[in-house]
């Protein structure tokens, strides 16, 4: 059994990737070639975003979002207790005072009660984390902190999710894939390393946004701040998203909607089997999710973590300590306790889940859980 699966394609499907990868190659357009320029409208184009800007990573992402709003060291940025390192690491890359919001104790998503605490004059700029696929609620969340606030959504793990939270649809089982509320933030940030929905084959990220001043600045940040070849206006970064992973990108994006629902399928078998699991608490997730991970909250995590485990049964930790917690970040913020946070880092246990996983290997997984309590 695997935990997942990065090139989820069959032969057809990897020959046609192949050949364009070697078309690319033959070609010799490797420096931000034709098929970033091609990627980045389709990206927008399935995003719903009038913009789009290729970068080498999901952490020069956040990076590059933070470099184009002109932030000064003393300004603050609000993040979640949880979520990836590279949260807390771009802010303290850009230089700024980093605050931390605690998160809901259901669904894992920044708590918008906690921000609305840590609102203060010297904060610039809010970001909520789309964990595990699970769209926060950003048009409540601009209602909280205004207009002249930004926020950068990271999505490193939601690609093309729906955000559900006006949705008109009396039935919340499946998704109408209709309500996405991306446009109340101001720059959304991807990831494509390669595990995520949509991923590379390598390293990857990109920038969504309507907003052209934003989009026209991060264009050149993400070039070394050149506006044209020797001239450099801004200090930017060597960010560009590599020719090779654009094309293998522009292949894979034909497939992330229906990864996206095998994904929902398998988590939803999920759901219905280990709610009547007294002892595991699941992750309260909208349907329109990603689902990029599948998250169960636990007490005896270590001893179910090792059971399956010597079962043949891949399980990981998403994640194992809150950002307030990071040796990274130590001399970077202040201690607080984030109850929430820390709570859902020492319960948390993902299990296994990509596109085309066996039915029979979900079932298997349920089953030993089941096991291991009775």
């Amino acid at each position: 059994m695997k935990f997942t699966d990065v090139n989820p394609f069959n032969k057809k499907i990897q020959k046609r990737i192949n050949k364009s990868i070697l078309d690319t190659v033959k070609k010799k357009d490797f420096i931000l070639g034709n098929n970033v320029n091609k990627f980045e409208k389709k990206f927008s184009t399935l995003s719903k975003s009038k913009y789009a800007v290729g970068c080498a990573t999901g952490t020069d992402a956040l990076i590059l979002a933070l470099k184009s709003l002109n932030l000064k060291s003393n300004h603050e940025v609000i993040i979640p207790g949880m979520s990836y390192i590279s949260t807390g690491l771009s802010v303290a890359l850009n230089n700024n005072k980093i605050i931390f919001a605690d998160i809901d104790s259901n669904t894992g998503l920044i708590s918008l009660n906690s921000v609305k605490k840590k609102i203060s004059k010297n904060t610039k700029v809010v970001i909520p984390v789309n964990l595990y696929g699970q769209k926060v609620d950003i048009k409540k969340l601009r209602k909280i902190v205004g207009r002249s606030r930004y926020i950068i959504e990271d999505s490193a793990q939601s690609h093309f999710a729906f955000s559900c939270f006006d949705c008109k649809k009396s039935s919340f089982i499946k998704c109408c894939k209709k309500e996405t509320n991306h446009k109340f933030a101001d720059i959304s940030c991807y990831s494509f390393y390669p595990s995520k929905n949509l991923g590379a084959y390598g390293d990857g990220g990109i920038l969504t946004t309507d907003n052209k001043k934003l989009f026209n600045k991060i264009y050149f940040l993400r070039n070394l701040g050149a506006i044209k070849k020797n001239i450099h206006q801004y200090e930017g970064l060597n960010s560009r998203l590599d020719t090779l992973q654009a094309t293998i990108l522009l292949e894979k994006v034909k497939f992330t909607h229906s990864h996206n629902d095998y994904r929902r399928m398998i988590s939803s078998f999920y759901d219905q089997q280990l709610s009547t699991i007294k002892e595991v608490k699941l992750t309260s997730s909208k349907p329109g999710s990603s689902r990029h991970l599948y998250v169960i909250r636990i007490k005896k995590r270590k001893k179910l973590a090792n059971f399956l485990l010597k079962n043949k049964v891949p399980v990981q930790y998403h994640y194992p300590y809150s950002l307030n917690k990071a040796p990274a970040l130590k001399n970077k913020i202040k201690k607080i306790n984030l109850k929430n946070s820390e709570n859902w880092a020492k319960q948390c246990l993902s299990l296994p889940l990509y596109p085309y996983m066996p039915l029979n290997d979900a079932k298997r997984v349920v089953n030993l859980i089941r096991k291991f309590y009775n």
